[in-house]
Parts: C-alpha cells; structure tokens; sequence
C-alpha cells in the first residue's frame, strides 16, 4: 500500500487528500487504495473526503483518550471530533444546489432558446388556442 500527494492536484486522490490534511506522505493516514475506494463508491470528491474524515474521526475515537509520552500529552479526543466536523462541512459543501436557470428573460436569451432544434417543445405555448380561418373569397363589396 502507497500514499501519494502531488500538490498541483491533477487528481481527484489529491483533491481528496488535500481537503482531510493528510498531506505528509511519510505519515499518511490513509492509503491511496483506500482514498481510491472512497471515490469508486463516491464519485464527487468532496464527498469522498467527508467520509475520508468519518472514517479519521472513527480511527482517533477508537484511541485511547490521552497518551502521555514523558512531559507530552497526545489528545485523541480532540482530533476525533475536528475530524467529525470537518466531515460535516466537507457534506454540506458537497450538497450544495446549483441555482436554477431561467431561460427567455432577455429577447436574445429568449430567440437562442427557440431556435435551438435539441430541446424539449413546451407542451403549451402564448397563442395556441388562437383558431386560424380559411381565406374566403367574400369581400367588403360583397358584405350585407
């Protein structure tokens, strides 16, 4: 198993790894295998990196709450939930909605759009119900 990071981000990997930190390849926390699962199964890569996040916040939660090392204290706690948030901000960027379009606002908009042969004809249109009559051959002369 592999870790790799190029920061230009030509890739979705990167794109991943960038937005959950793990940029340090010598300390990865995750594989490259593992990254690459989440975006198979998730194929918008700020969602794979909300679940990246999930499955850090996970991995920091399952650690011992402190760990001391001589003067040092190492808190896990506090990484399982920076994680767990980053996981919900990196969800809530991946929902965002795209705003509607409303076509025909402009003359312009509104001719590009009716000359476009590919889409979809409206069901109704402004004048539909308006009856044509056939050309009669009578004329003002000949009214009563």
């Amino acid at each position: 198993m592999a870790a790799t990071y190029n920061p230009a981000m030509p890739a979705k990997l990167d794109k991943v790894r960038f937005l959950v930190q793990d940029i340090v390849v010598a300390t990865a926390m995750l594989q490259d295998e593992e990254i690459n699962f989440m975006l198979s199964e998730y194929p918008n890569y700020k969602m794979a990196a909300a679940n990246c996040a999930d499955i850090l916040s996970s991995k920091f939660a399952g650690m011992a709450e402190e760990k001391k090392i001589g003067n040092l204290t190492l808190v896990y706690r506090d990484k399982s939930k920076k994680y767990a948030d980053l996981a919900n901000r990196l969800r809530m960027q991946a929902s965002k909605v795209v705003l509607p379009y409303a076509g025909g606002i402009s003359q312009n908009d509104k001719e590009a759009i009716e000359d476009d042969t590919d889409r979809v004809q409206p069901s109704f249109r402004r004048g539909q119900d308006k009856i044509a009559l056939p050309a009669t051959d009578i004329t003002d002369d000949d009214a009563v």
